[in-house]
């Protein structure tokens, strides 16, 4: 039996080119990893919620953070268990541009703070209830 020794020899060469090819290729970079808090905050920055306004936003802002804590999974148990208000309600706020009304933000920082004890990221929480407490003042001052 004779063996071809030039077409080997090509197969090798062709074998270590791909293979060069190979190794020029980069791998992908991984993402860093980011906190809930984080992708809450970067998400928000999206053009869709620059419109809202600021106690709107406080609350789509505390959805997002207990949606991506999976501690609620739809706007009407957000709407039901942490404003304390009927299923459509947050739903309303977003579609018609409403302001919520100040009873449904105490709400909110009222169930934010209950919940607190149970968090591991407590910081976060903490600088939303201190955001609702802020907001809350800001627009009982508007009526004296």
């Amino acid at each position: 039996m004779l063996v071809d020794l030039d077409a080997i020899s090509e197969n090798l060469n062709r074998i270590k080119d791909k293979l060069g090819e190979a190794k020029r290729i980069v791998p992908p970079q991984k993402k860093p990893i980011k906190s809930v808090d984080e992708e809450v905050d970067e998400e928000l920055e999206k053009p869709y919620y620059k419109y809202q306004e600021e106690d709107t936003r406080f609350i789509t802002k505390c959805y997002k953070y207990l949606r991506k804590l999976g501690i609620v999974e739809s706007q009407y148990q957000f709407s039901e268990q942490f404003l304390n208000k009927n299923k459509y309600y947050f739903g309303m706020i977003l579609c018609e541009q409403r302001h919520p009304s100040i009873d449904s933000i105490h709400n909110l920082i009222r169930n934010l703070s209950d919940l607190n004890d149970g968090l591991v990221n407590r910081m976060y929480l903490e600088r939303l209830y201190e955001e609702g407490q802020a907001m809350i003042t800001n627009r009982l001052l508007r009526y004296f």
